[in-house]
């Protein structure tokens, strides 16, 4: 590289010192020749020089702005307002596709010559008046006593209709019901009598329409509610009774706040039964205040039950009657909670009420209601594992009038009294129920529910409580396997039943006592199955008793044994 530079200065000197010379030789424009030497073999190099490897530094953490403040200054401003045009989006929506059928019809037959047959047709258009009619029998022309003397029947016809409006829904509705008995309950001792003709046991058919008509407020969530029904009821056996009621019923409820709650409820009731001893008319007014209020998980009733009856009792200070009503309960988790209340109230009672409850009821001497002095209850409930639900509690009460049912004896064997049943009371009753439930749900699957009663009573005027069970134990299971398959099964036991039976004819005691029958243990099992062959067909298939069992509620008065039913339905 030196020897470069030094042989690139020399040329350019000899050059300048030469140039006078040449100048004097050359020509203007001239051109002389010259010699130039390029050295290609020449390599440049350059050293190597050693390459630093840093990190990047690291940057400060920018710290976080905590408070700004801002000064608004606000500035009047005539602008006019901005005019928006709202358009209506055109797209159709489609409804879901229900498949709604007005009309069902299910029909069936089993053994002991049961006949079954139930029809229903509903309107399922929306419309501001809606209506519904159904149809429903079901017969047993064979018993378990001598075949036709023990056989039954049921059927009702009923229409229901309801018109609504943007703030209330009027309703009404016509019923006509009637249940076929056999009295064949008689004692085996008059089956030796050759002058009784046993085939012929007279029967009793009741007869029973109802007709009401109410309205009732559509927003049940706002803060007041209303509703009020007038109703009507004719009901008639195949021998002397006769009863024809007359009913109001009214509620209101006002929620000034979500957490208070104000109800007030009315009823009368005005009743005119006729019997073979005895016509009168019986009038009964409740009202019923209460305030509720509702703190988290603790809910508080307070409120007031008076009522006004004039049931003819001897030594009865007062037709009137005024009972606190007071109930609390706090659920301290979803798993536990407890609860409480102390009432009294008056329970109505009629000739209907009663032969629904025994249908082979006979000829009373008199109506009364009972009263519910007080009830103290008391318990504890709950859930656990989301899946079961449970509560269990203790009611004490204290009635007048509580009634009992005895078979009656007091006629002569010719006109087979005995199969009936009478009325009696006792004016103090103390009762104590201890009871539990258990629950339990697995999704749409399975679900099973149970309850034990067990009952002790206090008495005053009877001997037993006639007629009554002691223990009652229930439990339902409903299983679904398949989408289409529903299964049911039913267990019912009861037990402690205690009934009057005729005199002891041995006693040397006039009159001589009656005797005290204990009934067996009841055990009912039933069994339901149900399958969707189609969306509108399916078949059925029922059974009762299968444990074949000699169960008798009535005194005299066994049930059918193993009952199997089958049919199908069909919706139209």
């Amino acid at each position: 590289m030196k020897k470069l530079t030094i042989l690139l200065i020399s040329s350019v000197l000899v050059g300048i010192s030469s140039q006078p010379i040449f100048s004097q030789t050359q020509s203007k424009g001239e051109v002389k020749d010259q010699e130039f030497v390029i050295r290609k073999d020449r390599v440049l190099t350059v050293p190597v020089q050693p390459r630093v490897f840093e990190k990047l530094p690291v940057l400060p953490q920018a710290k976080g702005i905590t408070d700004f403040n801002y000064l608004v200054n606000q500035y009047a401003m005539n602008l006019t307002p901005l005019q928006l045009a709202a358009t209506p989006a055109q797209k159709n929506y489609a409804a879901p596709k229900l498949n709604l059928y007005p009309g069902f019809i299910r029909a069936g037959y089993g053994n002991f010559q049961s006949p079954l047959l139930e029809v229903r047709y509903m309107a399922t258009e929306v419309n501001d008046f809606n209506y519904a009619i159904q149809l429903n029998h079901q017969s047993f022309g064979k018993g378990p006593v001598l075949q036709e003397q023990s056989k039954e029947s049921h059927t009702n016809l009923g229409f229901d209709g309801s018109y609504f409006t943007d703030l209330f829904e009027a309703y009404g509705g016509l019923k006509w019901k009637q249940d076929s008995y056999q009295f064949y309950g008689f004692d085996t001792t008059y089956a030796n009598r050759l002058d009784l003709d046993l085939e012929n046991v007279p029967g009793n058919v009741l007869n029973t329409i109802d007709l009401k008509a109410g309205i009732r407020e559509l927003q049940k969530v706002g803060p007041i509610y209303y509703e009020g029904e007038l109703s009507f009821r004719h009901f008639k056996d195949s021998y002397l009774v006769v009863e024809s009621q007359f009913g109001f019923q009214a509620k209101g409820k006002f929620r000034p706040v979500d957490d208070w709650t104000g109800e007030v409820g009315l009823a009368y009731f005005s009743t005119n039964p006729e019997d073979l001893n005895f016509k009168e008319s019986r009038n009964y007014f409740a009202i019923r205040p209460n305030v509720s209020y509702n703190y988290g998980e603790f809910s508080f009733t307070a409120g007031l039950n008076i009522v006004s009856e004039n049931d003819s009792i001897e030594n009865k200070s007062s037709d009137f009657r005024i009972f606190p009503v007071l109930k609390a309960s706090y659920q301290f988790a979803p798993q536990f909670g407890f609860y409480g209340s102390f009432s009294g109230d008056v329970n109505r009672n009629t000739y209907y009420s009663f032969v629904m409850e025994n249908p082979y009821l006979g000829p009373s001497n008199r109506l009364l209601n009972t009263i519910n002095n007080y009830k103290i209850t008391g318990g504890i409930e709950g859930q656990f594992q989301e899946a079961f639900h449970y509560r269990a509690g203790i009611d004490v009460s204290r009635y007048n009038q509580l009634y009992f049912f005895v078979n009656n004896y007091s006629k002569n064997l010719d006109s087979f009294d005995a199969a009936r049943f009478n009325l009696v009371y006792d004016d103090k009753v103390a009762v104590f129920n201890i009871n539990a439930e258990l629950g339990f749900k697995i999704s749409d699957f399975y679900s099973l529910g149970s309850r034990l009663d067990l009952y002790q009573y206090d008495l005053n005027q009877q001997e037993e409580a006639w007629s009554r069970p002691t223990w009652e134990f229930k439990v339902t299971n409903q299983v679904t396997p398949l989408d289409r398959l529903l299964i049911q099964a039913n267990f019912n036991f009861m037990g402690g039943i205690k009934a009057q039976g005729p005199a002891d004819l041995t006693s040397s005691i006039f009159p001589a006592p009656k005797q005290i029958v204990k009934l067996k243990t009841i055990a009912d099992l039933q069994l339901k199955a149900d399958y969707g062959i189609t969306e509108r067909i399916s078949i059925f298939a029922e059974g009762n008793n299968l444990l074949n069992a000699t169960n008798t509620r009535w005194l005299n008065y066994p049930v059918r044994g193993i009952q199997l039913i089958g049919g199908a339905s069909l919706k139209f």
